[in-house]
């Protein structure tokens, strides 16, 4: 499955010029004019990396970034024509994964873009296991552990990384493309809640009642404890 961007640039002309040199390289491109497109089309599709401009008339492209790093796990790339070191420091800071400038050369984009997605996809391919209360998952094993129990539960790797998700964003909701990973999803799409109906079944009948999942109507699902 080709890696998804998300253009995000109120020059049509360079919107048409990213989005043919990105398509051509094999990435699944979408292109939004501003902060309000690029949330419509993160929320329905998702998306591996967000690459965008500084430079937006409707909201500061800084601020976006911010909003982007503090609340989705999608790389952010800033391409912009400001080339003032501040910035650059700026936008570093504010935790943008690279920082290019226009006029820029097509394939030092593609390489960086390259760069940028290996990290991302080895920091994901680290997961370290995670507990709460009695309840240890391990990612890499893909297995559920109830330590005051003993008892074990295999999951499927796609369990595993939504129950994974879902623990790791404890007490908060989470949409059904992020848990799903980013998948493009329709309103008839009933994939995500088989996953969740599956791991519930896995945790009644291992006998581990302490982990609550509850769906958020119109938005996805929330991992509790049963004790909270």
């Amino acid at each position: 499955m080709p890696a998804t961007i998300i253009v995000v640039e109120d020059d049509p002309r360079m919107s048409r010029v990213l989005a043919r040199h990105l398509t051509h390289a094999g990435y699944a491109v979408s292109v939004a004019a501003n902060g309000s497109e690029m949330r419509r089309l993160y929320r329905h599709e998702g998306a591996d990396l967000v690459l965008l401009d500084l430079n937006l008339d409707a909201e500061d492209g800084m601020d976006l970034t911010r909003e982007l790093v503090g609340s989705t796990p999608a790389a952010v790339m800033i391409l912009t024509g400001r080339d003032d070191l501040q910035d650059r420091i700026d936008g570093l800071d504010a935790g943008a994964d690279d920082y290019i400038t226009k006029p820029f050369e097509v394939e030092e984009l593609l390489a960086r873009i390259r760069a940028v997605l290996r990290r991302h996809t080895f920091e994901a391919s680290r997961h370290e296991a995670i507990q709460l209360g009695t309840v240890r998952l391990d990612p890499s094993a893909q297995s559920l552990s109830d330590l005051s129990s003993g008892v074990s539960l295999r999951l499927t790797e796609k369990e595993s990384r939504i129950l994974e998700t879902l623990m790791r964003q404890h007490g908060r909701a989470v949409s059904r493309a992020h848990l799903l990973h980013r998948e493009p999803l329709t309103p008839e799409d009933r994939t995500l809640d088989v996953h969740i109906g599956n791991i519930r079944r896995k945790l009644r009948d291992g006998g581990i009642g302490t982990l609550v999942i509850w769906p958020v109507r119109g938005h996805g699902y929330r991992l509790r404890l049963e004790s909270e």
